[in-house]
């Protein structure tokens, strides 16, 4: 065979072999392998709902992710290595490691992860928003899941309606949504539509998202979790698009009790911007928590011998999903109103919380004891303590000037039950102090 033959031959089986190399290049590159050097990042989105927790890090193997999220804060979608992947979540500054797990992550998935619960009992969601394969929603339509990351919230049922809509004689979209659990998506018509959360098997609506736009063939999710408050869960809306686009879809809803500790008053009434919302409650009593609209609203307290005379009035701004409490003291003829922002979280396994009120008329600072040990100093005027906490069990607890061994009352046999949060309030006027204890949760 002649020279240039094998030449012929040489260059011809050189283009096959780069043909074929070509060939399963362009192959892989349009697969969804996740071989080293061909793989599509999937995507990652973080929302902090860890309520007493100031900030949170995310580190993806040894590469920081996010730092310093506040509580609240929600991520776009971040860009994340597919494959199985190391999460690493811990208090801001990394100081405790409250996550740490490898997740698959498949390529150009879409991810959530929801931290959520207490840094004595946390908790991580992983949710996952799409994958490639997945079909968008029909035309004139959204799919919406739910998910209660609430802690203290056993549980929720969540109804989607036109603004306004009567739940009455209408069943859940969503029942049972456990704690620490996401419901499948629902196909629902899309529009202008409100979403309420009520109890389960019950009407008593514990967050209202107002009207919200929901676009056709658009997914979203709705985060419930929790502020604070005994009852009331807020929202995050997250919608799952290229970016990963979020809000914090505020209640309309708060709520507020009112405690009478104004000596020598007689029986006291609420106005709530005009209305009537608690009426006829006595010296040293507080009513239960009732839900109103959230924002800035008046009150104003009458007493019940002398209707149409106000005795004290504030202008609160009432934050959506929280609880607040109320308080009227002051001597005759000069009655003020103090507002408290109250947290009624459970404590840790075994223990209640409690704090302390000091609302008496003519002691600018006390001293807390329980049981005969100091707890608390220094106490201003019309101000409260920290919460503590308290293993269960009975208490001795006392009240003395500050700075002083001066007793100024003592009240024995206060019974403190785990997994409840308390209020006690020092109440009353030289010689006739009194405390009031309520549970708040």
């Amino acid at each position: 065979m002649s020279l240039t033959r094998l030449a012929q031959l040489a260059a011809a089986t050189r283009t096959t072999l780069a043909l074929i190399v070509l060939s399963a290049l362009v192959a892989a590159c349009n697969s969804s392998s996740t071989s080293v050097g061909f793989s599509v990042p999937a995507k990652v989105r973080i929302v902090n709902a860890l309520i007493d927790a100031s900030a949170i890090d995310v580190v993806v193997y040894q590469d920081p992710l996010v730092t310093n999220l506040p509580f609240e804060g929600i991520t776009q979608y971040l860009s994340v290595d597919s494959g199985n992947r190391e999460i690493k979540i811990s208090i801001a500054g990394g100081t405790s490691t409250i996550y740490d797990a490898s997740t698959l992550l498949v390529d150009a998935g879409s991810y959530t992860f929801v931290v959520y619960g207490t840094t004595a009992v946390p908790g991580v969601q992983v949710l996952t928003d799409a994958l490639v394969q997945a079909q968008p929603p029909a035309a004139g339509t959204f799919r919406l899941r739910m998910i209660n990351a609430a802690a203290d919230t056993a549980a929720f049922d969540a109804y989607v309606t036109p603004p306004g809509g009567s739940l009455a004689s209408l069943s859940p979209n969503f029942s049972d949504v456990a704690y620490g659990r996401a419901s499948a998506f629902v196909a629902i018509t899309s529009g202008n539509l409100q979403v309420r959360f009520t109890k389960v098997g019950s009407k008593e609506v514990v967050y209202d998202s107002g009207t919200i736009a929901f676009n056709d063939r658009t997914a979203y999710q709705i985060v419930g979790y929790t502020r604070g408050s005994s009852t009331l869960v807020n929202g995050a809306l997250l919608v799952n698009d290229t970016t990963g686009a979020s809000s914090i879809a505020n209640s309309l809803l708060a709520q507020f009790k009112l405690v009478h500790a104004a000596p020598g008053t007689a029986a006291i009434t609420a106005f709530f911007d005009g209305s009537v919302v608690f009426a006829n409650v006595p010296f040293e009593n507080a009513t239960s928590y009732e839900a109103q609209s959230s924002g800035t609203h008046t009150v104003t307290i009458e007493t019940v011998t002398s209707p149409g005379a106000v005795i004290a009035s504030a202008q609160p701004t009432f934050v959506p999903a929280t609880d607040s409490s109320f308080i009227v003291t002051g001597p005759p003829g000069a009655q003020t109103a103090v507002v408290l922002a109250d947290s009624n979280l459970r404590g840790t396994a075994g223990n209640a919380r409690v704090r302390f009120v000091n609302v008496a008329v003519d002691q600018s600072s006390v001293d807390v004891l329980v049981n005969f040990a100091k707890q608390v100093s220094a106490l201003g005027n019309n101000t409260a303590s920290s919460y503590v906490e308290e293993l269960e069990d009975t208490y001795t607890i006392g009240f003395q000037t500050s700075g002083t061994t001066r007793l100024l009352t003592s009240t024995p046999s206060v019974l403190l039950t785990a997994g409840h949060t308390y209020t006690m309030y020092l109440v009353g006027t030289a010689g006739q102090y009194d405390t009031v204890l309520t549970r708040d949760d």
